[in-house]
């Protein structure tokens, strides 16, 4: 099975959604609805194309790197980077992982993201995983004053079901002054070669400062370990 480059040789590579096995049908029955093609509706979750280069496995999209940084808070580690430019709002990629419920949630997880709280759906990628668990928080980094991607949900029909993806942030509106304005076009985005880097959230860092690990502030719902 082909693996990304900087894998690591021990852990599991998963080239698609894993299921726990506290994992219900009814989870599964949630998991594998398609939203409608058409939509108005804001809170309505995107399709991702069988076809779609995010939702394959190596990712083309991304790489995985050595942080060679020594100011970088990931020094020594590895990092997530675009191998391509990535347009404003576009899913970089989806987030792998084993599903759980909130049961089986590890507290010693730094890769636990709720994919629906009300319908109690997890994924964890510390076990297991794709690329996706190599993406870093942005706070820390010289340069980086806000994260340029987010984590939310994609129907991904590769695997005819809803997932956690990673979006590059950007387009729509921002506000300026109080006042809104449009994004021009060249905003937003990553380009070829930067670090992909998302907001864990404050419930990430309030739990790593509380450990003595870390001193990252910010805000954010909180997923199951990781913030959002």
């Amino acid at each position: 099975m082909s693996k990304p480059k900087n894998w690591p040789a021990t852990l599991p590579y998963l080239k698609a959604p894993l299921y726990g096995k506290d994992i219900s049908p009814s989870h599964i029955q949630f998991l594998r609805t398609k939203p409608p093609n058409e939509s108005s509706a804001i809170d309505q979750v995107p399709i991702a194309p069988a076809s779609s280069p995010a939702t394959e496995t190596p990712c083309p999209r991304v790489k995985i790197q050595a942080i060679t940084d020594r100011n970088h808070p990931a020094y020594g580690q590895f990092g997530l980077f675009a191998a391509q430019n990535i347009a404003p709002g576009e899913l970089i990629l989806a987030y792998l992982g084993r599903l759980h419920g909130r049961a089986t949630t590890s507290e010693e997880s730094d890769y636990d993201l709720w994919l629906d709280r009300e319908m109690d759906v997890a994924v964890d990628a510390a076990g297991e995983g794709n690329e996706g668990r190599f993406v870093n928080d942005y706070r820390g980094i010289e340069g980086k004053e806000r994260a340029n991607a987010r984590f939310g949900n994609v129907f991904c029909e590769r695997w005819g079901e809803v997932c956690v993806g990673v979006w590059a942030v950007g387009g729509g509106k921002a506000k300026d002054d109080g006042k809104k304005k449009m994004k021009k076009k060249s905003e937003g985005g990553i380009k070829k070669g930067e670090e992909i880097l998302v907001s864990y959230g404050k419930g990430f860092w309030e739990e790593r400062r509380k450990d003595g690990d870390g001193d990252g502030d910010g805000g954010g719902e909180k997923w199951a370990s990781r913030g959002y």
